[in-house]
């Protein structure tokens, strides 16, 4: 878990000429009062979800004010405007001296910023948000991690590369699919009361970028008129397929990011690469796990699942007690004894309840990595946190389409059953990725 400690920020040599060029922008855009705002950009899409959508799942920081936050804590430089301020500007909007104090607070951190706000870069993030599309931030997200990576490490290569790609190929898609949209709107080629025929032109985009089936799409092009017009007139059969294609729609992207993200961590971190072109991996089947096997509750217990059985592969057979062993409790506590308390803790993470915080997650990885006599750094945290994360996605699935012809229990079992597909992600993302390093090599 050594990543996880604190590490020495590198100097960077910094340039300003991108900040004193942002201030000018923000100068111009102030309002009638001179009150200048940064808009928090947020499309509602399937498709491409706003990366604070992910980032809120993962339990990161997802606005931009809790990233201001961010960097004062992790650069320990404070900004010294109100609470208020920070709030406002990104909201109501601030006045010019409160501006140029967080300019100015920016060019004290050793951030590469002629790197991270390029004219290039600046004109695809103008060209996302003009369109309506969430691709702009994403597009900064990962210029700034490719910059931070390159200043900071002598490899070349990362294990989000995979990721990347695919993030990369939706924001691509959809800007292109959206400028299309608005230019045949222009042209009155579009009549934008017509649900169904607004549903089938986005068709393509699914059908060619996805692995959502085809019989999930057409049942929405068959039942969008009703849906939007008249939802209390469909049947329960048809209800609960209108469910099912929703949360094709719904997870489709998440799966994808997730398979990407671990086939990249297996070709980097992985040893044996014969392994890897067989088998799953571990957020895969934790997954996996909670879709088909009734004894496990939550996808994070599917993922303790996995570390119980990695244990029980390097050490020795490890028990669910053993497991909870690693958890660290206030001894202090009258009552049960700490292996009881340990064990009824990890219970309740099992079923979804009280939930480690970050730190407390750390420290029992920590444990178990020492258990281990291995080193396994910030990837099994990130691990448990996107397993952790699709349950929080899981449950506001199962919040928003239950109803009066779709109860908790159906929609459940729908999940279960889009779910249950992830390994065909996998697979189908794994044969691409070895595809592509074939054709390199």
């Amino acid at each position: 878990m050594d990543a996880l400690k604190t590490k020495s920020i590198p100097q960077i040599e910094q340039d300003d000429t991108a900040l004193d060029n942002l201030h000018e922008i923000l100068k111009q855009s102030a309002d009638g009062n001179n009150k200048i705002r940064i808009n928090e950009f947020k499309s509602p899409s399937f498709y491409l979800p706003a990366i604070g959508n992910t980032s809120e799942l993962l339990d990161f920081p997802s606005t931009q004010k809790q990233l201001l936050d961010l960097f004062e804590t992790a650069y320990e430089t404070p900004l010294n405007i109100s609470r208020t301020s920070k709030f406002e500007f990104f909201n109501k909007g601030v006045g010019l001296r409160t501006v140029g104090k967080i300019i100015g607070w920016f060019k004290t951190l050793p951030l590469p910023f002629d790197q991270l706000a390029t004219k290039r870069l600046m004109a695809k993030v103008i060209r996302s948000n003009k369109v309506g599309s969430n691709a702009g931030n994403w597009f900064s997200a990962i210029k700034n991690f490719e910059a931070g990576f390159q200043n900071t490490s002598e490899s070349k290569e990362h294990e989000l590369g995979p990721l990347f790609d695919f993030i990369l190929h939706r924001c691509n898609t959809d800007i292109k699919f959206l400028t299309l949209i608005r230019q045949q709107i222009k042209k009155d080629k579009i009549d934008t009361t017509d649900v169904a025929g607004a549903w089938k032109l986005q068709q393509p985009l699914w059908s060619d970028n996805s692995k959502v089936p085809d019989s999930a799409l057409q049942t929405f092009e068959q039942h969008a008129e009703k849906l939007a017009v008249q939802p209390k007139s469909l049947t329960k059969q048809q209800t609960l397929d209108i469910a099912e294609s929703y949360c094709h729609l719904c997870l489709d992207f998440y799966l994808e990011a997730i398979t990407h993200y671990e086939i990249g961590c297996r070709f980097y971190y992985g040893k044996d690469p014969e392994k890897q072109k067989k088998e799953l991996g571990m957020i895969t089947k934790a997954i996996l796990a909670y879709a088909t096997d009734d004894n496990i509750k939550t996808c994070f217990d599917g993922m303790l699942t996995e570390l119980k059985e990695v244990t029980s592969e390097l050490v020795n057979e490890t028990s669910y007690r053993k497991l909870a062993s690693f958890i660290e409790i206030d001894e202090e506590e009258p009552g049960e004894s700490l292996e009881d308390k340990q064990y009824k803790q990890l219970k309740d993470w099992r079923n979804g309840r009280n939930l480690p915080s970050g730190k407390k997650l750390i420290t029992f990885l920590q444990n178990l990595d020492e258990y281990i006599d291995t080193n396994s750094g910030f990837v099994t945290f990130l691990m448990c946190r996107i397993a952790m994360g699709m349950d929080k996605l899981v449950n506001g699935v199962l919040t928003q389409s239950a109803g009066d012809n779709c109860n908790s229990d159906d929609v459940e079992i729908i999940i279960k059953k889009v779910l249950a597909r992830i390994p065909e992600y996998y697979m189908t993302n794994l044969k691409g990725q070895l595809d592509k390093r074939e054709s390199i090599t």
